[in-house]
C-alpha cells in the first residue's frame, strides 16, 4: 500500500512517527454529462472571465469571500495556511480516551495508521494497551484537505490502528422534531421481536455485493454490444392488511426460507 501522509501520533509526551493509508476504495461508477442534442461531452473548464481564457491549477489561489455576491475576497496562500498556529497540522495528538461513541453520525472516513520504522515498539505498545482496555482515542489533526478534523483512533485487531475522521458537534443536526410516536400492542412487540430473532445470526458482510453497480456494468456492456434495452418500471411493494398480519406473513416467510 502507498501512504498518503507521514505524520506524528502523540500519546502524552510519547511521539510516534506513523504513515496514513486509505482503508477503503470508492468503486462507484461515475457518468460524464453529454449534450442531448449532439452527444458532445459537457466540459467544466477552469475559466477566468476577465482574462477570457482557461487557467492552469498553478494559477489558482484560494480566497475567502467577504460577501455573498463574491465581489470581494481575502486571498490565502498555501504557505500562509502552513503557518497557522495549530499543532494538529503536523501531529495527531490523542487528548483522551472513551469506552464507546454511540451515535454513528459522528463518524466519517476511515484510514489505517501503521508505524514508521523508528516507531514500531511504541506503536505496538499503545495498540495492545488500547485493545486490552477496550478504549477509543479522541484526537484532532489536519492531515487531509487543508482542514482540521476531529478523529477517533482504535485498534483494528490485527496490529494496526484505525483512524476515523469525525464530524464536529455543531455539524450534527437536531432531529427532535421528526422523532415518531405511536402506540404498539404487546402482541405486535412480541411478533416483531420474534421476527428479529428469526433473522438474527452470523452475518458475512463480505457476502454483500453492490448489485446496483453490477447492473450498471451489465447495462453499459449491453449498450456497447448494441443490444436492445427494455425499459421496465418497477412496481413498489404495497403493504396489505394490518401490522399483525404483515408480521405473521414475514415470520412464515422466514420459516419457509430456512
Amino acid at each position: 500500500m502507498r501512504a498518503i501522509r507521514s505524520i506524528t501520533l502523540g500519546f502524552g509526551m510519547v511521539s510516534i512517527p506513523v504513515k496514513v493509508y486509505k482503508s477503503v476504495d470508492d468503486r462507484s461508477i461515475s457518468f460524464a454529462s453529454l449534450h442531448t442534442e449532439c452527444q458532445t461531452r459537457i466540459k467544466m473548464p477552469k475559466y477566468c472571465p476577465t482574462c477570457d481564457r482557461q487557467v492552469e491549477a498553478s494559477e489558482i489561489l484560494k480566497a475567502y469571500p467577504l460577501d455573498e455576491k463574491g465581489g470581494h475576497y481575502v486571498p490565502v496562500t498555501n504557505e500562509e495556511l502552513q503557518t497557522l498556529p495549530l499543532s494538529s497540522i503536523k501531529t495527531i495528538q490523542v487528548d483522551g480516551f472513551v469506552k464507546t461513541i454511540e451515535d454513528p453520525r459522528w463518524f466519517d472516513t476511515p484510514y489505517v495508521l501503521a508505524p514508521d520504522e523508528v516507531g514500531v515498539k511504541a506503536f505496538v505498545l499503545f495498540t495492545k494497551a488500547m485493545a486490552e482496555l477496550g478504549v477509543i482515542g479522541v484526537a484532532k489533526t489536519c492531515f487531509r484537505e487543508g482542514r482540521e478534523h476531529l478523529c477517533a483512533i482504535r485498534p483494528t485487531g490485527d496490529g494496526c490502528l484505525l483512524l476515523q475522521t469525525m464530524h464536529w458537534g455543531d455539524e450534527l443536526r437536531d432531529y427532535g422534531d421528526i422523532i415518531p410516536f405511536a402506540d404498539v400492542s404487546e402482541k405486535e412487540m412480541e411478533m416483531a421481536k420474534a421476527l428479529i430473532a428469526a433473522l438474527s445470526g452470523e452475518v458475512d458482510l463480505y457476502s454483500y455485493k453492490d448489485e446496483y453497480r453490477q447492473a450498471l456494468v451489465e447495462l453499459i456492456s449491453a449498450k456497447i454490444e448494441g443490444k436492445t434495452i427494455e425499459v421496465a418500471v418497477a412496481e413498489p411493494k404495497r403493504q396489505e392488511g394490518d401490522l399483525v398480519e404483515q408480521l405473521m406473513a414475514s415470520l412464515q416467510a422466514v420459516g419457509a426460507g430456512k
